[in-house]
């Protein structure tokens, strides 16, 4: 099939996909349970008109107000309730709808809690995908990943970064499951071929990053695990997406329910990669993704852009909360993204052990108790049993690779202080590149991490007092505090004091159990001067 073809045919599905959404509506308002509620069939009609023109950021309570109940223009939400009434209702009557005589209606109509936009979701998607797939596309991938896998817009080429918020009907950003789903079907063969070279070249490239590589056989004591790895970018519609680091991630794929939601730019705290947090699946939704047998490592990324102190929304706590679900089992629970990790900011809740089902797929599902349920990105990474990933961080803005082949990251999951990179000789280091830069100030550092026992190992040196930089007296120029979860690691730590200027201060913490937000909190609390480390890592303690 040529490419002329492919996107004839992806034109052809979107079209048809319009007009089954607008027969799902007619069926709805010609039904005997909205033939006699007028206001309802009215909102039904106006909510879903907006679809149609791609104005679902028009959908608000005043517009719905005005437009469809005749309030005044002076209408306040705040001692008028009459939209958030009939929307419950209307969610009342399409859920007895498609129960009794709408049953066999092969799209639902679904007014999701926490907005008035409609989604169109298919009901039995898989007999659809199978139906709608152009004939060569059975030839290239088998069909039970085609059933799970939603590929990505029309045509990769010429496409903008993101998606702005005004793009037309054809945007991801404003289709739904259904109508993003056939179009993508008509380039199925083209972004499975891209996805799978993506993935081959993730796992190729783990280990050697930028021009970076360590050896092929390391001798560090635990070596990371070879094997799948598997990186998707929620609610992104390219193909694939490529971090800071240079890390690959599949465009969203995998998954049903739920909708998209996108963000032109915004401030995430403690990440170096702020962009993935710009798109995210939203609503209620599942992710269903195929994974070799074995054991993994899973984390979950979130950020909570719509609920915070600066949001026309107001909101914070409290304001969105749901649980999540792996294969079948409590994941978490009564989960609020603020709570955990506060508003704008990147939090990564890590799960070891993890396995797929019997079925070769690994279930994920989001349902909300108070708001939308929303997820920005996964990772699943190969894991050894009972045992954490290290975690492996320079204070500095390039990767490091120590004499044992182990990759240092630049250091992420921090919040204020500075990076600085003096250019002083360091000595009594077995590896002086991990003392090549220094982040100070009074700061913090959120690291992620599961139940258990860990070992934290920080790496100091004085590159400025006591040196010929600064010409001036080292100890006692330099004092800090530094905490795990509020209790007291070292205090008063004066590195000059304890090493010499300009000469490494290795020390070492065990022992170490992360707080309810699955974290070890590492707090850098200045006493004189400011306080500093130039390197962290983290590993599972050993009885």
């Amino acid at each position: 099939m040529t490419t002329e073809e492919i996107e004839l045919h992806a034109e052809q599905a979107v079209s048809d996909r319009v007009a089954e959404e607008r027969a799902a509506v007619q069926a709805v308002l010609a039904s005997n349970t909205f033939d006699k509620r007028p206001r309802l069939a009215s909102l039904l009609s106006y909510i879903c008109e907006r679809y149609f023109e791609a104005d679902t950021e028009g959908i608000k309570e005043y517009s719905i107000a005005i437009d469809v109940f005749r309030r005044p223009q002076s209408f306040d939400q705040a001692t008028d309730s009459i939209v958030r009434v009939e929307v419950f209702r209307l969610r009342k009557k399409l859920r007895e709808f498609y129960a009794g005589e709408g049953r066999e209606q092969p799209i639902e109509i679904v007014v999701a809690t926490g907005h008035y936009r409609p989604e169109f979701i298919d009901r039995f998607p898989h007999a659809r995908l199978r139906a709608s797939l152009p004939d060569s596309a059975s030839t290239v991938a088998p069909e039970s990943d085609l059933e799970t896998a939603e590929p990505s817009r029309l045509s990769v080429h010429n496409q903008p970064d993101r998606l702005r918020p005004h793009d037309s009907a054809v945007s991801t950003a404003r289709l739904p499951f259904g109508r993003r789903t056939l179009l993508g079907i008509g380039t199925a063969v083209a972004i499975i071929v891209i996805a799978t070279s993506a993935i081959w070249w993730s796992s190729r490239d783990r280990h050697a990053i930028g021009n970076i590589a360590p050896p092929a056989t390391p001798s560090s004591a635990f070596l990371l695990p070879m094997g799948e790895e598997v990186r998707i970018r929620c609610g992104y519609s390219r193909p694939i997406f490529k971090d800071e680091e240079g890390t690959v991630w599949m465009g969203d794929r995998y998954f049903t329910g739920g909708f998209v939601t996108e963000l032109r730019d915004q401030h995430i705290a403690r990440t170096r990669n702020p962009e993935l947090y710009l798109s995210a699946r939203t609503g209620v939704f599942s992710y269903k993704i195929p994974l070799k047998p074995g054991t993994y490592e899973l984390r979950l990324h979130f950020a909570e852009t719509t609920y915070s102190p600066n949001s026309s929304l107001g909101g914070g706590e409290n304001s969105r909360v749901f649980d999540v679900q792996l294969n079948g089992r409590p994941l978490l629970t009564q989960f609020d993204i603020v709570s955990d990790a506060g508003p704008n900011t990147a939090d990564v809740r890590v799960f070891r052990d993890i396995s797929p089902e019997k079925d070769g797929y690994l279930h994920l599902d989001f349902a909300g108790s108070l708001g939308l349920p929303i997820l920005n990105a996964i990772e699943i990474l190969p894991g050894q049993p009972h045992r954490l990933r290290p975690i492996r961080m320079v204070a500095q803005n390039s990767f490091f690779v120590d004499k044992q082949g182990n990759l240092w990251m630049p250091d992420t999951y921090f919040s204020s202080g500075q990076l600085a990179a003096d250019k002083v000789a360091i000595s009594g280091a077995a590896e002086p590149g991990l003392f090549a830069g220094e982040r100070y100030g009074n700061f913090t550092y959120a690291l992620p991490v599961d139940e258990g026992t860990y070992k934290v190992t920080l790496y100091f040196s004085e590159k400025y007092f006591g040196t010929d930089i600064s010409k001036k007296a080292g100890a006692g120029s330099r004092v800090f505090d530094v905490l795990c979860n509020g209790v007291a690691l070292t205090r008063r730590l004066d590195i000059v004091k304890e090493a010499g200027p300009a000469h490494a201060l290795v020390k070492t913490y065990r022992d170490l159990r992360p707080n309810a937000q699955g974290k070890l909190t590492l707090s850098f609390v200045p006493d004189v001067n400011y306080a500093s480390v130039d390197a962290i890592e983290v590993e599972q303690d050993t009885p």
